[in-house]
Parts: C-alpha cells; structure tokens; sequence
C-alpha cells in the first residue's frame, strides 16, 4: 500500500509503479464490460520524466477488434506531454496536456459513439475536444489492460509502446461525464460516486491482475 498526499489529505490507496520499459509489465482489469455506447476513463498519472517515444496508459480489446479503445501519449523531452485517444482503430490527434514534470496529474477521457465525439481533460481541465472519433459502439467482454498496448486479444506487448511511471485510482463510466463533473472531482480529491462500472480498489486483489 503507498499513499498519495493532496491538499494535507493523505489518501490510501493502491498505485501501480512501472519501473522502465517492459513488454511484460501490466496490470489487467477483473471486470467484465458490457457495450457501451458512451464511455468516460479517469486516472491519476506520474511519468517517467527519462522515457520518451510513445507509450500506453491504458487498451481496451475485444476479440473481433483488437485496436478498440485507447489512451495513447508522445514524450518528447523538453515538451509537454501529448496525450490521444484511439476507438475502433481510429486514432485521434496528439494534444498537448501538462508538462514532462515528474509530478502526479489527473486525465480524464470521454468518448460517445453519437457524432464520435470526444474530450480530454487534465487536472480538471479540458485540454481538447473533437468528433468523427468512429461511431461504433466499444464492444463487450474486452480486456482492458493498464500499462500496454494489446497487439492480439490480452496481450503481444511490446517494450517500445508501454507505460514507464506510476498510475493509481482508474475509474470507468459508461456515459460521458460533463465539464463540471470533471472540474468537481479534482476540486474535492474524489471520483464521482454517480455510477462507475469500475471503481479502483485500495488493495486491487479483486480487481486486478498484476503481471511483471
């Protein structure tokens, strides 16, 4: 167990720490989805300030699609973090986020299969906002893995696009969360209580499978 301490609150809670480049280390997502048609992912995330290139926070696929749903990131040193969704194999642009800083950050995502909108947010913030983004739904019993990006069904990792870093408290809605949703759950330090299809554990047992 490691804490995170924000605004003299001291929160318990699991984080995951990606130590370097792997094509082994994961973390995978004991959570059966359904199809949805709207989606919102958020996620506190720390990068290695020493890894550049592209890298995976989290993949979503299903058998008959592999490239389903993903948040994506380019580190270039000396620039700010770029972060890009892909759904349904295609990929969104790079947006520019928040600084290489080493420091903990907030993402959040939306996505709706209605125009194929969807949004980034960070620290409560929304960074970019577009639509054409596909206009398939995101299909069901898929394995979302944290940490890499899934060349066959769960798995064909490789080192050169995984997550170098720490990521902790993954929550996922099947809806769109709006502007101020976001806002309030990085102003009060808590996620949304108005219903998740997943909520991130303190200890992760039932929850999560760990892999290095």
């Amino acid at each position: 167990m490691t804490h995170l301490t924000s605004r003299f609150i001291v929160l318990f809670t699991l984080i995951l720490e990606f130590a370097g480049r792997s094509d082994r280390n994961h973390a995978r997502l004991l959570h059966k989805f359904p199809s949805m048609d709207s989606v919102s992912v958020c996620t506190r995330v720390r990068f290695d300030p020493n890894c550049f290139g592209i890298s995976t926070i989290f993949s979503y696929s299903i058998q008959s699609y592999i490239n389903e749903f993903q948040l994506r990131v380019n580190l270039v040193k000396g620039k700010p973090v770029q972060l890009a969704l892909l759904v349904h194999g295609v990929h969104g642009p790079y947006k520019e986020a928040f600084d290489l800083d080493d420091f903990w950050h907030s993402v959040c995502v939306s996505w709706s299969q209605s125009g194929g909108r969807w949004a980034l947010f960070t620290d409560g913030l929304v960074v970019s906002r577009g639509e054409g983004l596909s206009s398939n739904n995101i299909g069901p019993g898929g394995r979302f893995i944290i940490g890499q990006e899934q060349d066959t069904f769960g798995g064909s990792f490789k080192k050169n696009e995984s997550f170098s870093g720490s990521i902790t408290e993954l929550y996922i809605w099947d809806r769109v969360l709006n502007s101020s949703e976001i806002y309030t759950m990085e102003k009060e330090c808590s996620p949304n209580s108005s219903g998740p299809v997943f909520k991130w554990s303190t200890t992760g047992n039932r929850s999560l499978l760990l892999n290095k």
